[in-house]
């Protein structure tokens, strides 16, 4: 494909313009001419509609059988079990804002880990390192457009040569050459669009690279609340293991007392106290777990663990969610989501390698000249008449090369293909993890409730199996069973809530993350950053990674 724009009315000037016999005007008259032109071969980049490719129409969530909706008499009627399903269809047709997501869970240290992370994790520092370098090459790749132009001066003392003092029979004293001028190499005219075709490839890999911030972005601030709401869950967990090993610590010195009056036998206080042995075994375990998850966190905000726990602070309870999310359309992912945005930006950029390919192929124009004043006495240097000068252009054609140039045209187009299919399989994958975290939250959030329901029949049959025990009219086993299966309820529940909260953290991510707003410069050795953003949340207000990254872009 061809493209040529010249306007006719400039056309006509120019061209009387030439018939002037001023060397200079001639010479501005051409560029001029070269200037209004322009022409670029190969394909536009035109953005793929994921709607041909799979894209469904709307998110739905999963369907929930009659067995699953209703687990008793009054969950039927009530519906309870249904509500995940309804939010989920409801938040589907909702306008969607991912602003500041995390910011719903009500919990100002996840608001200050994400800061953090924001200024100091090092794969967002590595993305913002990556977008500096394609801006870096970007600007490299338009100064093709410009034409190199260089000043030098020279001095040198000459001495004939001998020999041809003999063969002229002419000897000249040694004398001195002074010269200064400038010089125009090969200037190439871009009349197919090779040049403008790379500013193309290299102006989408920039915008690439400041998705792919975004993205960064936004997978760490996805795990930096992941991490946090894992280590919250932890904490409750432990509570419930420690009034669990409370209560059970009281039914050992139940039975001590039972045992030492003869009302029961040692087997009783045996079985009491090995179940507490067991239960305190579990403690290192979660301290274990907690220890790893302060860590990673650590790693995540890029700091260390002894001022992670710092941040930290006091235990808090696990964070909840808003009940309801917008889902929005799946077509609207094109653009919440900044890795298909970065793979559409590959495509684009791929698109344009096969112009500046195909290019190749065309006449090559350049122009190249010099001028100088060449002296034998520095005085000499300011009379024009020992002005020389030279300027022309040339044209090229390439004849044959060994099928260099139907290569790099082949190959060019097999990587936009590979690129395209790189597209679609994010897209894909988009829509998978949207789909997959809609049907877990929901599916999530009818388990909490269920086990809300199983805590509460549970600590009723603990009361009253140990009212009975108190009084003598039941076992100790059947006491010790009602204990374990309050335990196992209520540590359910805690991971429940925990597993509630992931699934909304997941969702956000997979809905696209909210990278619009981003919050403080990023700056991994800049202690006074790292001091404030313990101090103060008013570091919100300065710029961003990807403002920084867009504002480079834009300059």
């Amino acid at each position: 494909m061809l493209t040529l724009l010249l306007d006719p009315k400039s056309r006509l000037r120019v061209s009387g313009f030439l018939r002037d016999s001023n060397p200079a005007r001639v010479v501005c008259a051409s560029l001029l001419t070269l200037s209004i032109a322009s022409c670029k071969v190969g394909p536009n980049f035109e953005p793929p509609q994921a709607a041909e490719y799979g894209e469904p129409p709307v998110f739905t969530p999963p369907e929930m059988t009659a067995a699953e909706v209703a687990t008793d008499a009054t969950a039927a009627s009530t519906g309870d079990a249904n509500v995940a399903t309804n939010d989920a269809a409801t938040a589907a047709v909702e306008p969607i804002n991912l602003d500041h997501w995390w910011s719903r869970f009500n919990d100002p240290v996840l608001d200050q880990l994400i800061l953090k992370a924001d200024m100091c994790n090092t794969s967002v520092a590595v993305a913002l390192s990556n977008v500096r370098l394609a801006q870096a090459n970007l600007g490299v790749t338009e100064s093709e457009l410009w034409p190199n132009i260089a000043a030098g001066a020279g001095y040198k003392r000459v001495q004939q040569n001998f020999s041809q003092i003999a063969a002229t029979g002419i000897d000249l004293a040694p004398y001195d050459a002074y010269s200064y001028g400038l010089s125009l190499p090969a200037w190439e005219i871009d009349l197919w669009g090779r040049i403008a075709r790379s500013i193309e490839s290299s102006t989408a890999d920039m915008r690439a690279s400041v998705d792919d911030l975004r993205s960064a972005m936004t997978s760490i601030r996805a795990q930096v609340a992941t991490s946090y709401v894992g280590l919250r869950t932890l904490q409750a967990r432990l509570d419930v293991l420690d009034a669990s090993i409370a209560n059970l610590q009281s039914v050992v010195d139940l039975s001590a007392q039972k045992y030492a009056s003869g009302t029961v036998t040692a087997l009783d206080f045996n079985q009491a106290q090995s179940n507490l042995d067991l239960q305190s075994a579990e403690i290192p375990q979660l301290r274990s777990s907690m220890a790893s998850a302060i860590g990673q966190l650590a790693t995540l905000c890029g700091t260390t663990s002894k001022e992670m726990t710092a941040l930290l602070g006091e235990q808090r309870a696990v964070p909840m969610g808003p009940d309801s999310i917008p889902v929005g359309v799946p077509a609207s992912l094109l653009e919440r989501r900044a890795d298909l945005r970065a793979a559409s930006e590959n495509y684009a950029a791929a698109v344009a390698t096969i112009g500046a390919a195909e290019a190749q192929n065309y006449p090559a124009l350049t122009l190249a000249g010099d001028f100088s004043i060449s002296a034998t006495s520095l005085s000499g240097l300011g009379d024009w008449s020992n002005k020389a000068y030279s300027f022309g252009p040339s044209l090229s054609l390439p004849l044959f090369n060994g099928w260099r140039i139907s290569s790099q045209i082949n190959a060019a187009k097999a990587n936009t293909e590979l690129k395209f299919n790189v597209w679609r399989g994010v897209l894909i994958r988009a829509i998978g993890e949207v789909e997959t975290s809609i049907a877990t939250l929901a599916f999530a959030r009818d388990s909490d409730r269920r086990l809300t329901k199983a805590v509460a029949s549970s600590t009723d049959t603990y009361r009253l199996a140990k009212l009975q025990y108190d009084s003598g009219t039941t076992q100790l086993e059947n006491l010790l069973d009602a204990q374990n299966n309050m335990l196992s309820a209520e540590d359910s529940l805690a991971q429940s809530r925990g597993l509630v909260a992931q699934g909304i953290v997941e969702l956000y991510k997979s809905l696209g993350g909210g990278w619009e707003q981003a919050v403080p410069v990023m700056s991994n050795a800049n202690k006074e950053a790292k001091d404030a953003i313990k101090s103060s949340p008013a570091a919100a207000n300065a710029e961003s990674p990807i403002a920084r990254a867009e504002s480079g872009a834009s300059q």
